[in-house]
């Protein structure tokens, strides 16, 4: 009885420690058109932790990368990939300002901002707003379409002396699932 009990108990603590995991994701990609642009917005959910906060704010910069894809509906056939593009935050916690540094790339396009609250931060690379994925001229007007996103977290640099201290410390480091829009054609863009 005894051993019964534990297999029990030990079963819910694994199905209760996994649950939070089911709700990190990618939401609500809409696709649309603006001044002949298509253009991709996105949601982040879940993947701010507690963990990943305390490694922020301990010195530890964090990398964020939303990939997108644009595939072209092949019937019969694998999705055809069409054009695809990368957006990268980098996370810094300045300790003597109190202040959060965030660098976004996508291409050549560049941009800083310092945000003094986490949450604030939070929101601002938690998501991907009205980012030009392509010229709508490359849409076919015969075929359908569809948008995959994809988030990932990885570690940056570490401070100079940290590298060598702390070799052994673990950071997290995961991947959202490619998370696809509804199908389109060039009509349906708005």
């Amino acid at each position: 009885m005894p051993r019964f009990l534990f297999i029990v108990i030990a079963s819910v603590m694994v199905w209760i420690s996994n649950g939070p995991a089911f709700s990190q994701g990618i939401t609500d990609i809409i696709v649309t058109s603006n001044n002949n642009e298509l253009m991709v917005s996105a949601s982040y959910r879940g993947g701010f932790t507690p963990e990943i906060k305390k490694e922020i704010i301990s010195g530890v910069s964090r990398e964020f990368f939303y990939y997108i894809v644009l595939y072209k509906v092949m019937p019969n056939w694998m999705d055809e990939e069409s054009i695809s593009k990368t957006i990268r935050y980098t996370v810094k916690y300045d300790i003597l300002k109190n202040q959060f540094l965030v660098n976004k790339s996508i291409g050549d396009f560049k941009e800083e901002q310092v945000f003094d609250s986490y949450d604030d931060m939070v929101e601002w690379v938690s998501g991907i707003d009205k980012v030009n994925l392509a010229p709508v001229k490359i849409l076919s007007k015969r075929h359908k379409y569809y948008v995959s996103v994809k988030a990932e977290i990885k570690s940056g640099e570490l401070p100079f002396l940290l590298r060598y201290l702390l070799f052994f410390f673990p950071y997290s480091e995961f991947s959202t699932d490619w998370e696809n829009s509804k199908t389109f054609m060039l009509k349906d863009l708005k």
